[in-house]
């Protein structure tokens, strides 16, 4: 039988959260101290809340919008983008574990003041994080 009994709950407030500039795209980073594992897979889920996203994968182009929830097992080939032109979209994402929070602090961090990433450089960043381009073999 599991151990039932208080668990405690953690406020993370947006004046806590790290806030940082990958290109387009501010990442809201709010974290609670609770990673516990060390794996080089994640998950991600995509909660919606303004606009449009547009998650595109080799199936094809999926939309979500207010209110739909996108989950990404590991392993899935996936990337994403704002679905409108003239409408900005905003999401809470989360990535299990929790330290993969890391690759987007190593992203804000390279492309500062507008810099890109040459492909040598991202797939680098994203090999530290168990992430790989499509064409690229790996092991889960």
């Amino acid at each position: 039988m599991p151990t039932r009994g208080p668990v405690p709950v953690n406020l993370c407030t947006s004046s806590h959260a790290e806030t940082l500039q990958v290109g387009p795209l501010t990442v809201k980073i709010f974290e609670d101290g609770t990673n516990t594992q060390n794996r080089v897979f994640h998950d991600e889920l995509f909660f919606v809340i303004r606009g449009k996203i547009v998650f595109v994968t080799p199936e094809g182009e999926v939309e979500a919008k207010v209110g739909d929830l996108m989950t990404v097992p590991p392993g899935a080939v996936h990337t994403f983008r704002n679905g409108s032109d003239g409408e900005e979209a905003e999401c809470y994402m989360t990535a299990t574990p929790g330290y993969y929070v890391d690759y987007f602090r190593m992203l804000a961090k390279a492309t500062g003041e507008g810099r890109k990433l040459g492909k040598e450089e991202t797939g680098h960043l994203m090999a530290l994080f168990g992430t790989f381009p499509p064409d690229v073999e790996s092991e889960p």
